[in-house]
């Protein structure tokens, strides 16, 4: 999947530059046009020819492949970025001089020429500017990364290390080294400390972990078998470096499909338990994105008048924060509308024993925490509506798992973990599928898990129209 989002990210990149070249034709048309007083027209053959259009493409193209191709944004500074460009804008202009030149026909004039050269520059290097400023800032704030688990400290290792490390700008984080050599524990490689192989059920459980690397061969280590299978319950892709001089019969129970890959020049033989389409999965965050728009805008009333009215019936802040967990592991903040009396989290031990759901989840019947605007809020899921701030920052998608508590993932089983192999979700299967009459954790689980197993647009779409009736009808507690 990492593959794919570069190649797509390196293709979405490269259709910017080109759209960006188009208008800068545009406006140089206009403003040689406005200089001579002339109609405004985007097709004018003396100004520019539109048969000039693809062949500017195209050697904009081949500039891009000589001075542009390695430019990464996150390792590239403003300053080169100011170079490079120049270095095109150069080359591309005397190109169409020349050709102006040799022609001898009046395929375009040289104010358009120069007003070209200027908007070009101009728009392919603040895309550059604007591209880098974001990408810095959103890894700040931990964003746009993978975060890799790495067995074995030796040669494979460092040259994984080695690569990931010179193609930083795709946001691979190593978070852990692991050996089963003991001497090597505490030592660093590469800025990273190794630590025990022990650890590596325990941190799986505990930290975010997108994609494991066994960087050692198979019969190294200890209990490959078994730890396959973990990461198989758990839903992480991992990946075996090869040469394999042995590999173990129980991947051919894990129910994965290995394929053949390549990690920049590193073969790998890799296993995928859960079926992740990329562009599937992009087309579902902005069709998501679009009708959360839209439910924004109709209930723009409601989320108006709504924290008035929980300042005037309670004293306390109008919205609740609330730490959860999604996808692979990562904690973020779910927001909702406070429905409870202040310090409600305090009085929790207390009505455990109220607790009608079984499982690490609680719920209570009649919660004598809630307010009587929150009942209300609550009984048509009304104090859910600040999560689509959750869904358009990119914590969480309009439909999917339901998040989780960090307390509630500690007693996770293994195989519990795989509801965290999707983004959670405001809605879901879990929720109209009889929310309020599911008491048994396992039977949530199981719809979660056969959400994500069963996932798709058509089953997404099915969803949000079956959540309707359910906030209408008021089945909400």
């Amino acid at each position: 999947m990492l593959k794919e989002q570069a190649k797509l990210f390196s293709f979405l990149n490269r259709i910017t530059d080109h759209l960006l070249i188009l208008l800068s034709i545009g406006f140089a048309i206009v403003t040689e046009q406005l200089y001579h007083n002339n109609p405004i027209s985007l097709i004018d053959e003396k100004s520019f020819h539109p048969i000039m259009v693809p062949i500017i493409l195209i050697f904009w193209q081949i500039l891009f492949q000589l001075y542009d191709k390695e430019n990464l944004y996150r390792r590239t500074n403003y300053i080169s970025f100011i170079i490079y460009q120049l270095l095109i804008v150069f080359f591309g202009f005397s190109f169409l001089i020349g050709i102006s030149f040799l022609s001898k026909t009046e395929i375009f004039y040289r104010t358009t020429i120069i007003a070209f050269s200027f908007f070009s520059f101009t728009f392919l290097l603040s895309k550059r500017w604007l591209v880098k400023f974001y990408l810095e800032n959103i890894r700040k704030k931990g964003r746009n990364t993978r975060y890799i688990m790495i067995i074995g400290s030796m040669h494979r290792a460092q040259k994984l290390i080695n690569e990931f490390k010179h193609h930083e700008e795709y946001g691979y984080v190593i978070s852990h080294i692991l050996d089963p050599d003991l001497d090597l524990s505490g030592k660093l490689i590469n800025g990273h400390k190794i630590g025990l192989i022990d650890r590596f059920d325990s941190i799986l459980l505990s930290d975010p972990i997108d994609e494991v690397f066994f960087a050692l061969p198979p019969k190294k280590v200890p209990n490959f078998t078994e730890k396959l299978d973990f990461l198989n319950n758990l839903g992480i892709n991992f990946h075996v470096m090869i040469n394999l001089d042995a590999f173990s019969k129980g991947i051919q129970n894990l129910h994965v499909k290995p394929f053949m890959d390549q990690w920049y020049n590193i073969p790998v033989i890799s296993f995928h338990p859960t079926d992740k389409k990329l562009f599937r999965l992009l087309f579902k965050t902005y069709f998501e994105f679009i009708i959360v728009i839209g439910i924004l805008l109709f209930f723009s009333p409601i989320l108006l008048i709504t924290p008035i009215l929980i300042k005037l019936s309670s004293s306390g802040p109008v919205f609740f924060s609330q730490e959860r967990v999604g996808y692979h592991g990562r904690k973020f903040n779910l927001l909702k509308f406070r429905t409870m009396i202040l310090n409600a989290e305090s009085q929790l031990e207390s009505l455990k024993k109220e607790n009608t759901q079984s499982g690490p989840a609680f719920k209570m019947d009649n919660d004598p925490r809630v307010t009587t605007i929150g009942k209300f809020l609550r009984k048509y899921s009304l104090d859910e509506l600040p999560q689509l701030y959750n869904v358009l920052i990119g914590d969480m998608n309009l439909v999917g798992p339901r998040p989780p508590l960090p307390s509630e993932v500690k007693q996770y089983k293994p195989e519990w973990r795989k509801r965290l192999n999707m983004k959670p979700g405001i809605t879901g299967l879990w929720q109209v599928s009889g929310r309020n009459d599911i008491t048994d954790f396992k039977d949530w689980v199981k719809l979660d898990l056969k959400y994500i197993k069963q996932w798709s647009l058509k089953l997404d779409l099915m969803i949000i129209l079956k959540t309707i009736p359910q906030i209408f009808k008021g089945s909400g507690k």
